[in-house]
């Protein structure tokens, strides 16, 4: 009973520490202007049973197969050119149109 109650405490208290966020360790704390809107979801009657009725993946192709190992993100630059993505190996990448380029490697020293 005893430890019931020393576990809810300490439950209790973080879940107080991450509400109130003293030292600014949440993911948004560097965006003060976030803000979270509801978003109605539909009634379960209209989500739809079956998740791929016209089978639409058995047609899918592979792209890139054993030419990049990730991506882990990407992102396009100010003149419209990429996709940009970073790669397990720690390469930086662009799509070139034809081919993924070489952009920058990051430091061994991480």
């Amino acid at each position: 009973m005893k430890l019931t109650r020393v576990f809810t405490g300490v439950f209790l208290l973080v879940a107080i520490y991450c509400a109130v966020d003293p030292y600014k360790h949440s993911a948004i704390s560097e965006f003060p202007e976030f803000e979270a809107f509801k978003i109605e979801m539909p009634a379960w009657s209209e989500i739809p049973l079956e998740k791929d009725p016209e089978n639409l993946l058995q047609k899918s192709e592979i792209k890139f197969l054993n030419q990049v190992q990730g991506p882990e993100s990407i992102a396009f630059d100010q003149a419209g050119r990429g996709p940009y993505t970073g790669v397990a190996d720690g390469r930086v990448v662009f799509w070139d149109g034809v081919k993924w380029t070489d952009f920058a490697y990051t430091s061994a020293n991480r």
